[in-house]
């Protein structure tokens, strides 16, 4: 699909609008999708558009008048948009729908979390980030 992110929020909006169950928080771009999604999101209220974000696990996936949408864990909703090459996306969405449907009852019971990760670097961090004089600052807090 070669439509502009113009075109996916509007689409995003109407799905909101029409459906008192399904609100989309924001479109991801050029998602790869596994048991969590990582893309570029636009119209999120929490990440600023065009930012590189990795979702929450998700727990919900499904079609809306055309259009793929996951739920993750914290209950955010994301259309998805430009997802790549179309064979690539119908075998990470098939892969998604088959542990979705073997799991569902277990992913359903999860509770609700805030945590979701923003930021270009998350994907490529390879340790937590190391707070400078850790010990001195918990010691003052406390």
């Amino acid at each position: 699909m070669d439509q502009p992110i113009e075109y996916f929020l509007t689409q995003a909006k109407r799905i909101s609008g029409a459906s008192p169950t399904t609100k989309i928080h924001g479109v991801l771009f050029n998602v790869t999708i596994g048991v969590v999604a990582a893309g570029t999101v636009y119209g999120h209220k929490s990440a600023r558009n065009g930012s590189d974000i990795r979702t929450s696990l998700i727990v919900d996936a499904y079609v809306i008048n055309g259009f793929h949408i996951i739920g993750t864990r914290t209950g955010s909703n994301y259309l998805l948009a430009r997802v790549g090459p179309s064979r690539i996306f119908r075998d990470q969405w098939g892969i998604l729908q088959e542990h979705l449907g073997k799991n569902h009852k277990a992913l359903a019971g999860l509770p609700k979390s805030d945590f979701s990760t923003f930021g270009p670097g998350f994907m490529h961090a390879t340790c937590p980030a190391q707070i400078k004089d850790f010990d001195r600052l918990r010691r003052e807090a406390a």
